[in-house]
């Protein structure tokens, strides 16, 4: 899973590049990034969500952490959040501090990566089918010349 975080400091805000997933296996790493930032005047962080599709309690940590310990509770914002993820933080109830905000263009292109990216996992899996196929009929026309 994708562990690499792109996070840029402008001024008194900060900008991170968020994945396809924020969970147990990348949170961790995420918090440790965040953590270099502590007792910096920041104001506002911006989670880019363009590509989130799965979000889960440690996850929700990193943004509680974000909102707790970095500055003196600054504005969160979640960029292009998917509506099952803004969902989360509406049961949650962590919606109250969180502003959500949409770019449509960024959202467009992502929409279409994202689409590029399924593409090429069908292909691979249709690829493997179609080898496995292909020895599968191989065996069965030597096992007809025995």
């Amino acid at each position: 899973m994708e562990k690499n975080f792109k996070i840029n400091l402008e001024g008194t805000t900060l900008t991170v590049n968020l994945g396809l997933e924020l969970s147990k296996i990348n949170a961790p790493a995420l918090m440790q990034l965040l953590s270099t930032y502590r007792g910096q005047d920041i104001q506002k962080i911006v989670f880019d969500a363009t590509d989130l599709v799965f979000i889960s309690s440690a996850g929700i940590r990193c943004i509680i952490y974000a909102r707790q310990d970095l500055g003196h509770k600054p504005e969160i914002v979640f960029l292009n959040c998917a509506g099952e993820i803004h969902e989360v933080f509406q049961i949650t109830g962590l919606f109250r501090f969180i502003t959500f905000v949409e770019d449509e263009n960024q959202k467009e292109r992502a929409d279409d990566k994202l689409q590029q990216k399924l593409n090429c996992i069908r292909q691979k899996e249709l690829d493997h089918f179609a080898a496995n196929n292909d020895v599968v009929c191989y065996q069965m026309k030597l096992g007809e010349e025995e």
